[in-house]
């Protein structure tokens, strides 16, 4: 029984120095604290007072209760501050995930358009057929670059997945923490009444509980704490980081797709260049053709106007000889204008015979000439339709050019930066 009362001393002594110094009742009305958690305190004290200044009357176990209230409320407020924080860092990066993922649909709708118009530009370059295709670079850089827009859409459309499953996870985290904040506010609201209990109104205020209340442990407690609060730090910097590799793959992707892109228009220029070029050569070729088959047409009628010329004089000399045959007996000698008349149509004979072959040559070349024009002709045709085919692919392909400017969501920091008294009244 002594060891019993000794105990009972020695916790009595314990809690009596770890009390505050108490003051009469009119010292302590009269000295009106200025914080909440002072005038919590203060309650407490007060209850403790109005028994008197003999402290010894008072349990020490309504002393301890009065203390272990106070300090379970300030925790419980410290948790609620924290949870408020950790609240407000989810919104910002709800926020911030939601303008990534308008960012990216944005992109998406972009290179699906863009997508569509490489295939067109495909189908273009095919029409030239298996002959315009043979060591075609522009089909080639076109088929690359339709490729890789396919394989950006692609990874745009696997990075939305994953953004919407980061904002559900960070909303279902919300939800949670929100309930917590709600749940640590009653229990503020809770835990002040108590402390500022009227114990005269007890037996009429609340009724007789009848029920069992489940009670959590405190480290079971403290740890849903913490570990709620972690979650939410996980999954804020996860999605954080998640968001700079996005911005870093996309920024990638587009210089790379804008290498591409710009190498297909240096290939299409090249090319439209040397399909002018050569249509300018086939042009000159063909004058020059032209101009030879104007020459051999003027050569051919001035050998056909000798041959007719000859054939005339040769014709005249022929006539002249029958007539000077024609003489009588022995006027018919060999004078001079016989023989002249004589050597005469054998020069013209012989200048017939040998304007002929020039006719023929001159008729061939002249056939030749036509035959190449017309080849220089089919050439030049196919030469224009491509050009035109080439000029129609590369303005389809410059119609529509990739948004440079598109703005990336470097930070995740909010719109607006409510103050503390806002935040805690919407969350309320």
């Amino acid at each position: 029984m002594w060891r019993h009362r000794a105990l009972e001393d020695q916790m009595r002594s314990e809690v009596r120095l770890s009390l505050p110094v108490l003051s009469s009742n009119r010292n302590l009305v009269s000295h009106r604290p200025q914080l909440q958690r002072n005038r919590l305190l203060k309650l407490g004290e007060e209850t403790i007072c109005s028994l008197g200044d003999d402290i010894s009357r008072i349990p020490s176990a309504t002393r301890s209760t009065m203390r272990h209230l106070s300090s379970r409320h300030t925790e419980v407020s410290q948790w609620r501050s924290q949870i408020s924080e950790s609240i407000a860092r989810v919104d910002r990066e709800i926020t911030a995930v939601e303008q990534m993922k308008d960012l990216a649909e944005g992109v998406l709708q972009e290179k699906q358009v863009y997508s569509q118009l490489m295939r067109d530009c495909v189908s273009i370059s095919n029409s030239l057929g298996s002959v315009g295709q043979r060591q075609d670079r522009v089909l080639s850089e076109l088929k690359n670059e339709e490729q890789l827009t396919g394989e950006f859409r692609e990874t745009l459309q696997r990075q939305i997945c994953f953004l919407l499953e980061k904002r559900g996870s960070l909303k279902g985290i919300r939800a949670q923490l929100l309930a917590d904040f709600r749940d640590k506010g009653e229990a503020i609201k809770l835990t002040t009444k108590c402390i500022v209990l009227d114990v005269n109104a007890l037996s009429s205020s609340f009724p007789a509980t009848h029920y069992k209340p489940n009670y959590v442990s405190y480290d079971n407690w403290l740890s849903h704490c913490r570990e709620l609060r972690q979650a939410a730090d996980n999954l804020i910097n996860g999605s954080s980081s998640f968001r700079g590799n996005l911005r870093f793959t996309l920024a990638n992707l587009k210089n790379t797709q804008e290498r591409q892109r710009r190498c297909t228009v240096d290939t299409q220029r090249k090319k439209i260049n040397d399909l002018t070029r050569a249509q300018d050569t086939l042009i000159w070729e063909r004058q020059q053709i032209r101009d030879e088959i104007s020459d051999l047409t003027t050569d051919r009628h001035k050998i056909a106007c000798q041959i007719q010329n000859c054939d005339s004089n040769l014709h005249r000399a022929t006539h002249r000889l029958d007539i000077l045959h024609q003489r009588p007996r022995r006027e018919l000698c060999l004078d001079q204008p016989l023989f002249s008349l004589t050597l005469e149509k054998r020069d013209l004979e012989s200048m017939a015979a040998g304007l002929c072959p020039i006719m023929r040559r001159s008729q061939r070349d002249l056939e030749v000439a036509h035959r190449h024009l017309m080849i220089l002709e089919d050439k030049l045709a196919k030469n224009v339709s491509h050009m035109e085919v080439e000029q129609r692919c590369q303005k389809l392909h410059q119609s529509f050019l990739p948004a440079l400017n598109t703005s990336v969501i470097l930070t995740n920091k909010p719109r607006f930066s409510p103050d503390s008294s806002s935040l805690l009244s919407y969350l309320q």
